[in-house]
Protein backbone atom coordinates (compact mmCIF):
# COMPACT_ATOMS: atom_id res chain seq x y z
CA UNK A 1 0.00 0.00 0.00
CA UNK A 2 2.90 2.28 0.81
CA UNK A 3 4.42 1.76 -2.71
CA UNK A 4 0.94 1.97 -4.23
CA UNK A 5 0.92 6.09 -2.36
CA UNK A 6 4.04 7.15 -3.29
CA UNK A 7 3.65 5.53 -6.76
CA UNK A 8 1.01 8.25 -6.83
CA UNK A 9 2.56 11.08 -5.01
CA UNK A 10 5.63 10.91 -7.71
CA UNK A 11 3.15 10.77 -10.05
CA UNK A 12 1.48 13.82 -9.30
CA UNK A 13 4.39 15.93 -8.75
CA UNK A 14 5.91 14.69 -12.41
CA UNK A 15 2.86 15.96 -14.04
CA UNK A 16 3.04 19.15 -12.19
CA UNK A 17 6.75 19.49 -12.85
CA UNK A 18 6.09 18.70 -17.07
CA UNK A 19 2.98 20.99 -16.65
CA UNK A 20 4.88 23.43 -15.28
CA UNK A 21 8.26 23.42 -17.59
CA UNK A 22 4.99 23.73 -20.74
CA UNK A 23 3.65 26.98 -19.09
CA UNK A 24 7.29 28.32 -18.46
CA UNK A 25 7.96 27.69 -21.79
CA UNK A 26 5.01 29.12 -23.03
CA UNK A 27 5.71 32.38 -21.55
CA UNK A 28 8.88 33.21 -24.25
CA UNK A 29 7.41 36.34 -25.89
CA UNK A 30 9.02 37.00 -29.20
CA UNK A 31 11.03 39.63 -28.05
CA UNK A 32 12.71 37.66 -25.69
CA UNK A 33 13.60 34.50 -28.52
CA UNK A 34 15.30 37.44 -30.69
CA UNK A 35 17.32 38.43 -27.82
CA UNK A 36 18.34 35.26 -26.67
CA UNK A 37 18.87 34.58 -30.36
CA UNK A 38 21.18 37.31 -30.99
CA UNK A 39 23.44 37.13 -27.71
CA UNK A 40 24.14 33.07 -28.66
CA UNK A 41 24.83 34.13 -32.10
CA UNK A 42 27.38 36.70 -31.68
CA UNK A 43 28.83 33.92 -28.73
CA UNK A 44 28.86 31.74 -32.25
CA UNK A 45 26.51 29.31 -29.47
CA UNK A 46 26.80 25.42 -31.66
CA UNK A 47 23.56 24.81 -30.46
CA UNK A 48 21.90 27.51 -32.00
CA UNK A 49 24.19 27.93 -35.03
CA UNK A 50 23.51 24.14 -35.79
CA UNK A 51 19.74 25.28 -36.13
CA UNK A 52 20.09 27.09 -38.49
CA UNK A 53 22.82 25.02 -40.67
CA UNK A 54 20.53 25.89 -43.80
CA UNK A 55 22.00 29.36 -43.72
CA UNK A 56 24.30 30.06 -46.36
CA UNK A 57 26.40 31.87 -44.23
CA UNK A 58 26.03 29.97 -40.67
CA UNK A 59 26.78 26.85 -43.22
CA UNK A 60 30.16 28.52 -44.55
CA UNK A 61 31.55 29.63 -41.26
CA UNK A 62 30.29 25.68 -39.92
CA UNK A 63 32.36 23.95 -42.64
CA UNK A 64 34.80 26.52 -43.94
CA UNK A 65 37.98 23.88 -43.61
CA UNK A 66 40.25 25.58 -41.48
CA UNK A 67 41.68 24.87 -37.86
CA UNK A 68 39.57 25.76 -34.27
CA UNK A 69 42.38 28.84 -33.80
CA UNK A 70 41.64 30.30 -37.45
CA UNK A 71 37.69 29.17 -37.17
CA UNK A 72 37.96 31.40 -33.30
CA UNK A 73 39.91 34.16 -34.83
CA UNK A 74 37.20 34.23 -38.09
CA UNK A 75 34.38 34.21 -35.33
CA UNK A 76 35.47 36.61 -32.58
CA UNK A 77 36.50 39.46 -35.56
CA UNK A 78 33.12 38.71 -37.18
CA UNK A 79 31.81 39.53 -33.83
CA UNK A 80 34.11 41.51 -32.61
CA UNK A 81 31.97 45.35 -32.60
CA UNK A 82 28.64 43.70 -33.39
CA UNK A 83 25.96 45.24 -31.18
CA UNK A 84 22.37 45.33 -31.92
CA UNK A 85 19.66 47.13 -29.76
CA UNK A 86 15.41 45.76 -30.10
CA UNK A 87 13.34 48.43 -31.30
CA UNK A 88 9.66 46.84 -31.78
CA UNK A 89 7.77 43.88 -31.46
CA UNK A 90 4.31 42.83 -33.33
CA UNK A 91 2.93 39.03 -32.89
CA UNK A 92 0.01 37.95 -35.54
CA UNK A 93 -0.98 34.28 -34.45
CA UNK A 94 2.28 32.14 -34.50
CA UNK A 95 4.21 34.57 -36.48
CA UNK A 96 5.93 37.34 -34.90
CA UNK A 97 8.81 40.04 -36.42
CA UNK A 98 11.06 42.12 -34.24
CA UNK A 99 12.64 45.23 -35.11
CA UNK A 100 16.47 45.35 -34.46
CA UNK A 101 18.89 48.05 -34.77
CA UNK A 102 22.59 46.33 -35.69
CA UNK A 103 25.90 47.88 -35.26
CA UNK A 104 29.16 45.89 -36.86
CA UNK A 105 32.45 46.63 -38.70
CA UNK A 106 31.35 47.40 -42.43
CA UNK A 107 32.80 44.29 -44.26
CA UNK A 108 31.29 45.64 -47.77
CA UNK A 109 35.01 45.81 -49.50
CA UNK A 110 36.04 42.48 -48.33
CA UNK A 111 35.66 40.72 -50.99
CA UNK A 112 37.37 43.26 -53.45
CA UNK A 113 40.23 43.21 -50.90
CA UNK A 114 40.51 38.97 -50.84
CA UNK A 115 40.24 38.80 -54.60
CA UNK A 116 42.93 41.85 -55.03
CA UNK A 117 44.99 39.77 -52.24
CA UNK A 118 44.47 36.24 -53.64
CA UNK A 119 45.29 37.37 -57.16
CA UNK A 120 48.60 39.27 -56.08
CA UNK A 121 49.76 36.30 -54.22
CA UNK A 122 48.61 33.80 -56.97
CA UNK A 123 50.56 35.66 -59.60
CA UNK A 124 53.69 36.16 -57.74
CA UNK A 125 53.75 32.52 -57.11
CA UNK A 126 53.01 30.82 -60.23
CA UNK A 127 55.31 28.66 -60.18
CA UNK A 128 55.03 27.86 -56.74
CA UNK A 129 54.18 24.17 -55.46
CA UNK A 130 52.08 25.66 -53.03
CA UNK A 131 49.67 26.93 -55.90
CA UNK A 132 49.50 23.75 -57.68
CA UNK A 133 48.51 22.49 -54.19
CA UNK A 134 44.60 22.64 -53.56
CA UNK A 135 44.85 22.06 -50.16
CA UNK A 136 47.92 24.92 -49.54
CA UNK A 137 45.98 27.50 -52.13
CA UNK A 138 42.91 26.45 -50.06
CA UNK A 139 44.53 27.17 -46.63
CA UNK A 140 46.40 30.16 -48.10
CA UNK A 141 43.16 31.85 -49.59
CA UNK A 142 41.70 31.54 -46.13
CA UNK A 143 44.04 33.51 -44.36
CA UNK A 144 44.06 36.08 -46.72
CA UNK A 145 40.01 36.36 -46.40
CA UNK A 146 41.00 36.42 -42.63
CA UNK A 147 43.60 39.09 -42.53
CA UNK A 148 40.93 41.10 -45.02
CA UNK A 149 38.27 40.62 -41.87
CA UNK A 150 40.29 40.97 -38.69
CA UNK A 151 41.83 44.56 -40.26
CA UNK A 152 38.61 45.62 -40.74
CA UNK A 153 37.67 44.55 -36.98
CA UNK A 154 40.37 46.66 -36.17
CA UNK A 155 38.77 49.74 -37.19
CA UNK A 156 35.89 51.67 -35.70
CA UNK A 157 32.67 49.87 -35.93
CA UNK A 158 30.90 51.87 -38.96
CA UNK A 159 27.87 49.81 -40.13
CA UNK A 160 24.21 49.91 -39.14
CA UNK A 161 21.44 48.62 -40.71
CA UNK A 162 17.80 48.16 -39.37
CA UNK A 163 16.68 44.46 -39.72
CA UNK A 164 13.47 43.09 -39.53
CA UNK A 165 13.56 39.61 -37.50
CA UNK A 166 10.51 37.15 -38.23
CA UNK A 167 10.03 34.36 -37.10
CA UNK A 168 7.11 31.37 -36.26
CA UNK A 169 6.00 29.22 -32.89
CA UNK A 170 8.22 26.25 -32.63
CA UNK A 171 5.41 23.79 -31.34
CA UNK A 172 7.10 23.78 -27.98
CA UNK A 173 6.08 26.99 -26.75
CA UNK A 174 9.17 28.98 -28.53
CA UNK A 175 10.31 30.51 -31.53
CA UNK A 176 12.48 29.54 -33.96
CA UNK A 177 14.02 32.64 -36.17
CA UNK A 178 13.14 32.62 -40.21
CA UNK A 179 16.78 33.18 -40.79
CA UNK A 180 17.66 34.24 -44.56
CA UNK A 181 20.96 34.45 -45.99
CA UNK A 182 20.41 38.42 -46.44
CA UNK A 183 19.36 38.68 -42.89
CA UNK A 184 22.67 37.06 -41.80
CA UNK A 185 24.72 39.17 -44.15
CA UNK A 186 22.92 42.44 -42.68
CA UNK A 187 23.94 40.99 -39.16
CA UNK A 188 27.17 40.41 -40.38
CA UNK A 189 27.96 44.48 -41.78
CA UNK A 190 27.21 43.11 -45.43
CA UNK A 191 29.50 40.33 -45.15
CA UNK A 192 30.07 38.69 -48.48
CA UNK A 193 31.81 35.15 -48.07
CA UNK A 194 33.98 33.39 -50.95
CA UNK A 195 31.99 31.01 -53.75
CA UNK A 196 33.59 28.11 -56.00
CA UNK A 197 33.26 30.52 -58.70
Amino acid sequence: MLNGLLGKIVSILLAAAISGGASAMSEIEPWDAADAFLQDLSAWDKQTTMTYMDNEYVNFLENVKGTDEEMDRLEEALFRNFSYELEECATKGEVAVVKVKVRNSDFRKIMDSYKKESYKYVTENLYSDDVIDKEKLNKKCLDIYLDQIEKTAGEEPSYEAEVFLPMEQDGYGGWRMILSDEIMKEILGELEIPTNE
